[in-house]
């Protein structure tokens, strides 16, 4: 049996000597300076030696540390080839695909079923992010989503046109609290998407209207929990009209007003160019952007 030291330990260690500082490590780690210090003082304390020379200001590797550095430099970069050959094997029939919990739940699931039916082979790898897809990471291929793009460093293909529009729950609405026209919404709560200065702002101001009050109501981090906010009746929501559409098909919410912010192409299927090459990639963009 092995008798190693913890491995967070040496790869606070190994990140600490090389950019020669704990708060850089810190940095690159995404931990605190704290954590990154308290992983060095366990591995000098596991392994009985000290490793740095430290002073008030400054920390730097001493002669046991340079020698440690280079075995478990190797060791390291021996375990990231290792992990990397693996990922490479990764079958061709496999899709990995990154969007936002958003878009998977209301909208690219159903898709997904159905591109199933048509190619039972390809297995699909999912992965919900919601900041800019790390491509860097072997097993996406692709991702979905949205924003004015294109993006120049990306490979990039229009998918979809949106639209901002107002819902709620039919049940929200009675003979006391009529929603006919925009002035009425001063009648309801409104539930906002992060910012609402730029999408109820925007939906008044595109439409010529006179604005009301929109500082109050809640907001919520994603496009889903809205819509279910507003399913539950909670208020009135300004949503993608992409992401609402089977809610309202459905008859889980109403669009009362008519009145929108055309948003232009603003659901995009992006990649690195390289990966638009490889077959089963190419295969998946071609079907859904036949199948939007």
């Amino acid at each position: 049996m092995r008798r190693l030291p913890p491995l967070n330990s040496l790869r606070a260690f190994e990140a600490t000597a090389r950019l020669q500082g704990v708060q850089r490590a810190s940095e690159e780690l995404h931990v605190t300076h704290g954590a990154v210090s308290r992983q060095l003082k366990q591995l000098e304390a596991w392994l009985g030696v000290t490793l740095f020379d430290r002073s008030a200001r400054n920390i730097s590797l001493n002669s046991a540390g340079e020698n440690y550095l280079k075995t478990v430099s190797s060791a390291l970069d021996l375990i990231a080839q290792g992990s990397q050959n693996l990922q490479h094997l990764k079958a061709e029939n496999t899709l990995g695909i990154a969007t936002t919990h958003s878009i998977a739940s209301k909208w690219l699931m159903d898709k997904l079923n159905l591109y199933s039916q048509v190619s039972p082979a390809t297995e699909v790898w999912l992965s919900l992010e919601q900041r800019s897809t790390d491509f860097s990471a072997t097993d996406i291929d692709l991702a979905i989503r949205m924003g004015h793009g294109p993006w120049p460093e990306l490979h990039c293909l229009p998918l979809m046109q949106d639209r901002l529009i107002a819902v709620c729950s039919e049940g929200l609405l009675s003979s006391e609290r009529r929603l006919k026209v925009p002035s009425d919404l001063a009648k309801f709560t409104l539930l906002h998407d992060r910012d609402p200065d730029t999408q109820w702002q925007s939906w008044f101001i595109a439409n010529q209207l006179e604005p009301i009050d929109i500082a109050k109501g809640p907001r919520f981090t994603s496009s889903d929990i809205l819509l279910n906010s507003a399913i539950n009746g909670q208020g009135v929501a300004l949503v993608s009209e992409v992401l609402a559409a089977a809610d309202i098909a459905q008859q889980r919410l109403v669009q009362p007003l008519q009145q929108s912010v055309d948003l232009g192409v603003y659901f995009w299927l992006v990649m690195p160019r390289e990966k638009y090459q490889q077959p089963q990639v190419r295969s998946f963009c071609e079907w859904l952007l036949a199948n939007v």
